[in-house]
């Protein structure tokens, strides 16, 4: 389990670059998508980001929990519309998706939100 959001985001960046120095067009390829499927059209970044987020939960992945809700905060996610789609998230994951999945992204919150009283 990651342990320390504010490193894991540093350390993808770094990957990141350093994947772009090999394969270029893979990471832009997928940024393009990235970008493609979140620009706004009848939903808003900040929905999609959101939705993002759910899907996280419920599949599990730790680094996308860490890095989509960095992403919803810098769309203008509040601290409540993030807890909201992690119930969602717990909905569709089911107990699988409690425990260390929702304590990393709670963390995450916290880190991002620069508030530690939940």
């Amino acid at each position: 389990m990651l342990e320390d959001p504010k490193t894991f985001l540093e350390s993808l960046q770094k990957a990141r670059e350093g994947f772009s120095k090999v394969n270029p067009e893979t990471l832009k390829a997928f940024a393009n998508l990235n970008e493609t499927a979140l620009n706004p059209g009848t939903l808003d970044r900040k929905t999609k980001t959101l939705m993002c987020i759910a899907i996280a939960i419920a599949t599990r992945c730790e680094y996308c929990i860490a890095a989509r809700t960095a992403q919803a905060v810098q769309a203008g996610a509040t601290r409540e519309e993030l807890m909201e789609t992690a119930s969602v998230g717990l909905l569709m994951g089911g107990s699988l998706s409690m425990g260390p999945i929702i304590t990393l992204f709670v963390d995450t919150v916290n880190m991002l939100t620069q508030k530690t009283d939940q």
